[in-house]
């Protein structure tokens, strides 16, 4: 066993309903708002790709993922090598990590960020140098200033997760002129939520940068988080990379077709962000909002010093939250189960402040 290995946290997804039913006795139904997952489900188009795809289970799939690469390539402009295709984000960002990373190198990424991006690192023998966020988001400028000879890998997260929060553009290309050759991955696994105008337009930056690599995954807005498709976009010089690390047909059959119906279907992708977008401003229009941070995603971040005498009120009314370092993170739900998380909140800090 590699000695990095003996001392690395195992990733702890979250509980599912039933299992923390049995764990606190309770034969409620609870609402499952701890794994950001669009609640309204996939585009219609989706199941019916899913369907005429079980025709053929015995084949192996298309490991190069011809058709939905082609899609991807048209949607934003750039070319079909350029994309890697992954079984969802999690592989992108263990294949980008074993292609470019080795032992004794250091990346460059922030406190309270995707937990998979050092656990990979540690993996592969390397230091992590991180900078704290402010209010929620990267703090590009003190990112910059630990930028060394030795920093091998740089990892922005846009909106961050858990925090929620987002860089705009500008921002964006300050740290970029900064970078010089250095790989810089920008994860964009809540993009497709964003509202906000100053939002960067990523895409559009590869050829300016060709050290930065773009991520985008259908598990979120998309509504496929159990078909497991995400893909990297960078410049030309990734690709022979890419392939040396990844896997034969990785992707399934079934993920691709239904990646590639989701993604025709832009007009439901809107209704996802647009009834998403309602139900967030329902939040920061609520007496709660002063304990939230700000957020372009489908979740928000709730700070407190007290996770879990939140995240165990939270659980008598049903809701199944996800606490973090930086505090406890909650799903956007539908219309009805927001009523009830807002109500569980209010309550929670109205009782904060009679004690």
């Amino acid at each position: 066993m590699k000695h990095q290995l003996k001392n690395l946290s195992v990733y702890q997804a979250g509980k599912t309903a039933d299992e923390l039913k049995a764990a606190l006795g309770i034969e409620e139904e609870m609402m499952k708002l701890s794994s950001n997952e669009n609640v309204y489900g996939p585009s219609p188009q989706v199941k019916v790709a899913l369907k005429d795809a079980m025709n053929d289970p015995h084949e192996y799939p298309d490991s190069y993922g011809k058709a939905l690469k082609t899609a991807i390539a048209a949607k934003y402009d750039v070319k079909e090598e350029a994309i890697l295709l992954g079984a969802g984000l999690d592989e992108v960002i263990m294949m980008l990590s074993r292609a470019i990373l080795k032992h004794g190198d250091e990346i460059l990424t922030s406190e309270n960020t995707f937990v998979q991006y050092q656990h990979h690192a540690i993996i592969e023998g390397c230091s992590i140098i991180t900078a704290p966020l402010v209010n929620g988001k990267f703090d590009l400028t003190a990112l910059a200033g630990k930028l060394t000879d030795k920093t091998a890998l740089v990892w922005l997260c846009n909106p961050n997760n858990p925090t929620g929060h987002y860089f705009s553009s500008e921002e964006l290309s300050a740290f970029l002129d900064q970078t010089g050759d250095v790989p810089v991955v920008l994860d964009e696994a809540y993009a497709e939520y964003v509202t906000a105008e100053d939002y960067p337009d990523s895409f559009a930056l590869c050829d300016t940068y060709p050290n930065l690599i773009i991520l985008r995954t259908f598990s979120k807005a998309y509504g496929l988080a159990s078909l497991r498709v995400g893909y990297a976009i960078s410049s030309d010089q990734w690709t022979d990379m890419w392939h040396r690390v990844k896997l034969p047909f990785n992707v399934t059959t079934l993920s691709l077709r239904a990646a590639e119906a989701a993604l025709r279907d832009q007009q439901y992708l809107k209704s996802i962000r647009d009834r998403n977008a309602v139900e967030r401003r329902r939040y920061f229009a609520s007496p709660i909002s002063a304990h939230l941070l700000p957020s372009q995603t489908n979740f928000v971040l709730v700070k407190t010093d007290e996770g879990k005498a939140l995240n165990d009120h939270l659980l008598k009314f049903g809701i199944i939250a996800r606490p973090t370092p930086a505090g406890i993170r909650i799903t956007i739900g539908t219309a009805e189960q927001n009523t009830t998380v807002i109500k569980a909140l209010e309550d929670y800090f109205a009782s904060k402040k009679k004690g």
